[in-house]
């Protein structure tokens, strides 16, 4: 997701702004601070940053 997020030159801000999702839990979510993201925020953030949930979250290595 930060990928993503910064090959669109977005700050986090800009990203919890575009996916209506609160700063802190991208934050946390960047950090790997979250043991269960839940599916409506996967859906806000891969539609603001307009990629499928699995290329946010997974690489072609997993």
């Amino acid at each position: 997701m930060k990928i993503e997020r910064i090959k669109r030159k977005w700050n986090q801000s800009e990203l919890a702004e575009r996916s209506n999702v609160g700063l802190n839990t991208i934050v946390k979510i960047e950090k790997g601070n979250v043991d269960n993201v839940s599916v409506s925020i996967l859906k806000k953030l891969s539609k603001a940053l307009g990629v499928p949930v699995a290329e946010l979250f997974f690489s072609e290595e997993e």
